[in-house]
């Protein structure tokens, strides 16, 4: 039986390489982007979109959004905005893919970044978009303990600088990683070969990368 992935934020970025690879080893994928006519946190919308799916095997949460701003510039709506595309769209969507997995269990895949976790350095006017990653990793944690019954797993994915749009907003220099070689460790993370490891938060620092 082909498994099936639904992939948030899957027009571009890690998202779009995700949904590549995943193609390319045989899965059928359901991307899901406001690109591709759905918004992530708005609830109605996540339903529609999953209602249309009969069976899920992974959920790869990629949708995330970046306003640079400092605190004392940053607005009430630029951080609703922020939270939203990151991890409330996270939550609907994992809630979701419990009610599609609760029968044979699955994987959901949280990307999140070297930024969102503990004891890592921040850049300054990402407050909104550290806070959404550092979400997603607690609630990969929850959903890990939750989803056992179940048979389904959570992990966290935490890739630094990562060579795509939002790198050049955020404005970071120095070492990076190529989409490709995130999507093939999420692979990884959402098929039965990364069983029985759950509730795990796997950190990728370009630094440390082998050249």
């Amino acid at each position: 039986m082909t498994p099936t992935a639904v992939v948030t934020g899957g027009s571009g970025g890690i998202g779009r390489a995700v949904a590549a690879e995943l193609r390319e080893r045989g899965w059928e994928v359901v991307s899901l982007s406001r690109r591709e006519g759905c918004d992530v946190s708005d609830e109605a919308q996540v339903r529609s979109a999953f209602g249309r799916i009969e069976r899920l095997d992974a959920l790869i949460n990629c949708a995330a959004q970046l306003i640079k701003r400092p605190i004392l510039e940053l607005t009430a709506e630029d951080w609703d905005a922020q939270l939203d595309a990151g991890l409330r769209g996270a939550f609907l969507c994992s809630r979701e893919a419990f009610r599609l997995m609760r029968e044979d269990g699955g994987s959901i895949v949280m990307v999140s970044s070297l930024s969102g976790v503990a004891g890592a350095e921040k850049f300054p006017g990402m407050a909104a978009y550290v806070a959404a990653k550092s979400g997603l990793a607690g609630l990969a944690e929850a959903l890990a303990v939750e989803g056992r019954p179940h048979g389904i797993r959570a992990n966290t994915i935490s890739p630094g600088a990562v060579d795509t749009p939002m790198l050049r907003i955020a404005g970071v220099e120095g070492p990076r990683l190529q989409p490709a070689e995130v999507a093939r460790i999420i692979l990884w993370l959402a098929s039965p070969e990364s069983a029985p490891l759950s509730g795990a938060n796997l950190r990728l620092d370009p630094a440390d990368r082998a050249t």
